[in-house]
């Protein structure tokens, strides 16, 4: 077996050993290739599929899970993958609740941010936030969950598992209706989450917010 391999990234060529992702290939020459669902922490699982490349294949795979392989070349910016990248964007932005509890406390929204990057000013599907709510939950003192700024990327169900080893945090329901949930589905200050605060930390979204840090009066709705 051999012990390394060579491809080429957007004309740069990068020697890694086997196993090594594109994603992470591209990072080690500089080449930032965005990422929603994805955290070196945790183990990939390739939800979110903004990471997407071309590898001259039939679709476009997501470079946080696709292994490198010897001769490969890989662009991270085509015309195909930028289009992709910004309608998954605006998807993911027209669920979003009016405002983000995240980007307007720590101002680390990272949905928001890739739309600024993408040049986006504006939701073009704008109700899928403003209709039927998926609620939020206050029972925690510390934590407070955002269901519909819930993007499913598992990275807190990951946090939870692999990082801190907690084990809490798991989906439920189905379709529109998907979600975190903690044990059982039990609200979370009824759970066994022990606040250590691990997926607040990687959540890359206002679903999960430290509750001292939530304003009292929000406002605005621009990404």
């Amino acid at each position: 077996m051999t012990d390394s391999l060579t491809l080429t990234i957007d004309g740069h060529e990068v020697t890694v050993p086997p196993g090594t992702t594109i994603w992470e290939a591209a990072r080690d020459i500089g080449i930032d290739i965005p990422v929603l669902c994805h955290d070196p922490r945790l183990r990939p699982v390739g939800v979110c599929r903004v990471c997407a490349v071309d590898t001259g294949e039939r679709t476009l795979p997501a470079s946080c899970v696709r292994p490198c392989e010897d001769g490969m070349t890989v662009q991270t910016a085509t015309d195909e993958v930028i289009e992709h990248r910004r309608v998954l964007t605006e998807l993911l932005l027209s669920e979003q609740p009016e405002v983000s509890r995240r980007e307007l406390t720590t101002g680390d929204d990272a949905l928001y941010a890739l739309a600024r990057a993408e040049g986006i000013t504006e939701i073009p599907w704008p109700d899928g936030g403003s209709g039927r709510r998926r609620g939020e939950d206050h029972s925690s003192p510390v934590i407070t969950v955002d269901h519909q700024a819930c993007i499913l990327c598992d990275r807190c169900i990951r946090g939870c598992d692999e990082i801190q080893h907690n084990d809490v945090i798991t989906r439920t329901g189905k379709g529109y209706d998907a979600r975190i949930a903690f044990d059982l589905d039990t609200p979370m200050g009824e759970s066994t989450c022990v606040s250590c605060g691990e997926c607040v930390a990687v959540c890359p979204t206002g679903a999960l917010t430290h509750s001292t840090l939530i304003p009292r009066a929000v406002g605005g709705n621009e990404p």
